[in-house]
């Protein structure tokens, strides 16, 4: 839907000259129910909010926060974009798809996270498409390269991790993305699409997503209570900063438009779920991985979307353990879905697979083959009919749905199977 300005704007018109925006994004989108995995769990009020196709070449819910961030970036006009995460970051490669829908240049600052074939689909994809990629040996060593940049690059502009304020550091235009996305989902209220979440559940990764939709919800006057489910290290994600995330975009919407409801948010305004992390950022989990294979089975082959065990997964774990708890079995809970299931199997057959092209210093991430197509050494006639080639899930077995006799007898399966090892957590 092509929009003049978000609703947010229409609510507080003193904002829209105040505050920079720009439209990329296709909203609203649709609210679901996962009438499947209901059924499975007894439970008759579970929805799912489908930012995973938030744009026709990227979904995900960085969109929503880029649409108030690069509105800054292109009224600043800056033409290089800087930003930082794990190498296998979707919040870079976002970054990356929206700077070339804008002509600017990417600049990516990657730094070490558990080995998976996402991360090596995702390397190939961010040299595909344009960025420079610079490997950061290190959390200090990147907190010297952003502040470098802050201090030198003048015509650099740089977004945090998450397009989110670190530690409290950094702007809140991100966060008004999802303050936006609650007077959307109010729309969807209104007329009928959903009832009014009793609770969401959504990954907290940099404390910007949480934060909005907490923002959001008390501005909006929605009984809702958000669950944010911790996916990044607790001395980022606590109920400290996300209350203090979440105070800060209020402080800057009333900056702008004194009507806004003046309202502090508290750490008893929301529930925060620490228990599906794991031991690291990025490592997979059990109860995340049977959430992933659940959920596909259930509800994304029908409804053509996809989670992964980063964020979405563990998300989703920790909403299944909640709608079994009998307590819980009349409330409606809502998934928002933040990854993207957008296909981008065109974009990494032109990359040829080729991670030669990659700076050396990435070399090293390939020395592990994650995909059934290059163990077995295939050639491109088959691969290119197996349903496992394209595929983001390493578990080829589980794709091409295997016997066990087949399992057994296949070298890929057995040299991947015990490949990626599964937390508790």
């Amino acid at each position: 839907m092509v929009r003049d300005k978000p609703i947010l704007f229409e609510r507080y018109p003193n904002l829209k000259d105040r505050i920079p925006w720009v439209a990329i994004g296709n909203y609203p989108t649709p609210v679901q129910k996962m009438e499947n995995l209901g059924k499975e769990l007894e439970h008759n009020n579970l929805w799912i909010k489908r930012d995973d196709i938030s744009t026709d070449f990227y979904g995900g819910n960085k969109i929503r926060k880029y649409e108030f961030v690069y509105g800054k970036i292109l009224k600043s006009g800056k033409k290089i974009v800087a930003t930082a995460g794990g190498i296998g970051t979707n919040h870079g490669l976002a970054a990356v798809f929206v700077g070339n829908q804008f002509g600017l240049k990417t600049r990516l600052y990657l730094f070490p996270q558990p080995l998976t074939w996402h991360v090596q689909r995702s390397l190939l994809l961010y040299h595909y498409l344009g960025a420079k990629i610079i490997f950061v040996k290190g959390v200090y060593r990147l907190i010297l390269r952003l502040l470098g940049i802050r201090l030198f690059k003048r015509n650099y502009y740089l977004i945090l991790i998450g397009a989110s304020p670190l530690l409290g550091i950094g702007t809140s235009l991100g966060t008004l993305g999802f303050v936006n996305a609650v007077f959307e989902l109010k729309k969807q209220i209104d007329a009928g699409e959903i009832p009014m979440p009793d609770y969401i559940f959504i990954p907290c990764g940099s404390t910007g997503t949480a934060a909005g939709l907490i923002a959001g919800c008390k501005i909006v006057g929605l009984k809702t209570k958000i669950r944010p489910v911790r996916v990044a290290d607790a001395i980022v994600i606590n109920t400290k900063n996300i209350a203090r995330t979440a105070n800060k975009v209020i402080k800057l919407l009333l900056k702008y438009d004194k009507s806004v409801p003046d309202i502090i948010i508290n750490e008893n305004d929301f529930d925060l779920e620490i228990d599906y992390y794991g031991s690291n950022y990025g490592v997979k989990t059990k109860r995340g991985q049977a959430a992933v294979d659940k959920i596909y089975e259930l509800e994304g082959k029908q409804k053509d979307f996809k989670i992964e065990t980063t964020y979405t997964g563990k998300t989703l774990a920790a909403m299944i353990d909640f709608a079994k708890q009998p307590e819980n079995k009349e409330k409606v809970l809502l998934f928002w879905n933040t990854y993207n299931s957008v296909s981008l199997d065109e974009h990494l057959k032109n990359t040829n697979f080729n991670y030669t092209q990659l700076p050396k210093k990435f070399h090293k991430f390939y020395e592990t083959s994650f995909q059934c197509w290059r163990i077995k050494k295939c050639l491109e006639q088959k691969r290119k009919k197996c349903p496992a080639y394209l595929c983001d899930e390493y578990r080829c077995w589980k794709v091409k749905v295997c016997s066990e006799q087949e399992r057994k007898n296949c070298i890929a399966y057995n040299q991947l199977k015990d490949i990626i090892k599964l937390e508790e957590a």
